[in-house]
């Protein structure tokens, strides 16, 4: 399955608007209204740092950049995520153990990849620098979402898609208007596996996944929610080994156990 055939700007706001739907079945009406009666302020920065900016960055990205580099340099949010919080939330001063294990995981998530000789001379240094500064955004909205005290994750993740559904439509009419294919032909393009992938992008890895990282963040913090951004290129690697008959390495069991202690150590209470 593959969504290569939609453009950036078309799957960010169909995975957007997908997610938005299927959250709506699991939310609390009564809810919702609250929520964006005393929060539009928060639900739009969430919106706009978390979703619509860093979607749009990243799938724009990854048409010149490889996979396996955007995942990587995904999963340097943690550490923005860190250094957000602390120095710019203002939270509580960390113990060492916290900084151990968040260099711990980077180098881990790195020792998992092993990165070959043609993604470490990547030459597309504007779009991977584009991509750390959608992680630097994730990072910020982790952050944010942390100051919004006594609310539900589903409807939070909810009304926050939503807004950003919104948010993208405008974009829909920037692109068609500047596109000098017609309409009809990009479209044309979009195969049935494409709008399966993108659904599936859309419930399970927006919806979804926005709604378990609110609940973490809720019941924890940012940084600890942010960990499991590490682990994004080593699902991509284990899906490539169950489904594409790849080969499991050493580099694979050495750098998930690095990522699975790093993250003990971040959330050890001694």
């Amino acid at each position: 399955m593959s969504v290569e055939n939609i453009q950036p700007v078309l799957l960010t706001f169909y995975r957007l608007l997908i997610a938005t739907i299927f959250l709506f079945f699991f939310c609390n009406t009564k809810k919702i209204k609250n929520l964006f009666f005393h929060n539009k302020k928060d639900l739009l920065i969430i919106a706009i740092i978390g979703n619509v900016v860093p979607f749009n960055l990243i799938s724009w990205s990854e048409v010149y950049v490889d996979s396996l580099v955007a995942s990587t340099l995904i999963g340097t949010m943690p550490i923005f995520t860190f250094i957000l919080s602390f120095y710019f939330f203002k939270t509580k001063s960390p113990k060492n153990n916290v900084y151990l294990g968040l260099v711990l995981g980077f180098f881990g998530m790195y020792i998992f990849i092993n990165p070959n000789e043609s993604v470490s001379n990547d030459k597309h240094i504007y779009f991977s620098l584009l991509i750390i500064l959608s992680s630097m955004f994730y990072a910020f909205s982790a952050n944010w979402v942390k100051t919004l005290k006594n609310q539900s994750s589903i409807e939070l993740a909810f009304c926050s898609i939503a807004v950003a559904t919104i948010i993208c439509i405008p974009t829909i009419f920037i692109y068609f208007f500047i596109q000098s294919d017609p309409i009809d032909l990009i479209f044309s393009r979009i195969t049935f596996s494409n709008m399966v992938s993108a659904s599936v992008l859309g419930i399970l890895c927006t919806g979804l996944a926005i709604t378990v990282f609110f609940k973490l963040i809720e019941i924890e913090n940012a940084v600890f929610a942010s960990q499991s951004n590490y682990l994004i290129p080593c699902f991509g690697f284990l899906w490539s080994y169950i489904f594409m008959d790849e080969k499991l390495t050493v580099n694979l069991f050495i750098g998930l156990t690095m990522i699975v202690y790093g993250a003990f150590l971040v959330n050890k209470r001694v």
